[in-house]
């Protein structure tokens, strides 16, 4: 039999019936399947951040709602010879009016077996922090921008993905251990906001683009798990500065970390730790937290030393952002599954003792409706 599977009218108008229902599976049979879900997320949030007012000069307390509406369509064919072809697109609607874009890749290997995938996505997490249903920081992390002259949380994110031009991975399982190898192609210069490292102006090579590796190895065994990982730039002056005494090459960062997780009965365990060494700077991360039958309590505490070695107008000093975040979830409201309303917390606080890096404060609340389709 010839290994296809088609998607007839006939199944689009019964799936445009059943949206009301949470996932709808268009095709699932021997041959493959084929499913389009999402879900429906708006948030109404408080903040006071000082960090804003010093860093970026932005007005510290705020009041909005914010949200997105995302479609997920994911699709896999199987062949006689035991391989897997896999593809998902998730298309955002953002309240703000903004279309953005989640995932967008294609995948083939072998059934429970090895799989190469291509395009955009978000590869193994090696710093989880569990049901963050608000969590920022004093400071920043790579899930924003490093910006000059603030603290970085590092989490082992730099090469993890979602990025804007290319990603390949490679990934097996052999029973309980699980092997990745996922790249991040293109320029890096983006990890950098604005136009400065530690005070030098950022210059890139238009000839050279930046290819991250970010080799993870985890394994698991009844209720706990542990995996680690590493992650560094292979092109040499992808990304440098005028140090005031030449170039120097700002791309060659290298990070590694690990994270373990132990989940039995109600409770889910994580603990989490993460270290940088880049250039004039070492950035290093520890969180714990916890979810128990729907309330979640996290800490996560963020070092960073800065020592003047390549670039001259680096500050000798140190920064520290200490972090807690709760919240607490009410599934299932109105009795309809898949619909949950998530009250959480943050609060973010940085201290130095570097004269340029203010003692900052940083708070927030949040309301989240959120419903799966």
């Amino acid at each position: 039999m010839k290994n296809t599977f088609k998607l007839s009218l006939a199944a689009v108008l019964i799936s445009s019936a059943m949206a009301a229902n949470a996932g709808i599976s268009i095709v699932d049979n021997e041959q493959g399947n084929f499913s389009i879900g999402g879900d429906v997320e708006f948030d109404f949030n408080f903040q006071n951040r000082d960090s804003n007012e010093n860093v970026l000069g932005e007005t510290n307390s705020e009041f909005d709602q914010t949200g997105r509406i995302l479609v997920a369509f994911y699709g896999e064919r199987y062949t006689d010879t035991g391989h897997v072809f896999q593809f998902n697109a998730q298309p955002l609607m953002k309240s703000d009016g903004n279309v953005g874009l989640d995932d967008a890749w294609f995948g083939f290997g072998a059934k429970d077996g090895w799989n190469l995938r291509m395009g955009r996505f978000e590869a193994f997490d090696m710093f989880p922090v569990g049901q963050d249903t608000f969590l920022d920081y004093t400071g920043d992390t790579a899930n924003d921008l490093y910006i000059d002259g603030a603290a970085y949380v590092y989490q082992m994110k730099e090469g993890r993905g979602r990025g804007s031009s290319g990603q390949l991975m490679y990934s097996q399982s052999f029973g309980n251990l699980y092997l990745e190898l996922a790249s991040m192609i293109g320029p890096r210069d983006v990890l950098f906001s604005g136009d400065k490292y530690h005070g030098a102006t950022i210059e890139r090579d238009l000839t050279k683009d930046s290819v991250l590796l970010r080799p993870v190895v985890s394994y698991t065994v009844n209720n706990f798990s542990i995996a680690a990982s590493m992650e560094g730039n292979l092109v040499k002056d992808a990304v440098v500065v005028d140090s005031g005494n030449g170039l120097v090459d700002i791309s060659n960062r290298l990070g590694f970390g690990f994270t373990t997780k132990y989940q039995a009965n109600d409770w889910n365990l994580i603990a989490n730790f993460a270290y940088m060494d880049a250039v004039d700077e070492t950035n290093m991360t520890v969180g714990v937290n916890a979810l128990f039958k729907g309330f979640g309590l996290g800490y996560i505490h963020a070092n960073n030393d800065y020592e003047k070695d390549k670039i001259a107008t680096t500050v000798n000093g140190n920064a520290k952002v200490d972090t807690v975040y709760a919240s607490y979830e009410f599934a299932d409201v109105l009795e309809v599954d898949d619909f949950s309303i998530y009250l959480g917390t943050y609060y973010s606080k940085q201290t130095s003792d570097i004269d340029t890096y203010d003692e900052d404060g940083d708070l927030g609340a949040r309301v989240r409706f959120k419903y799966f389709f």
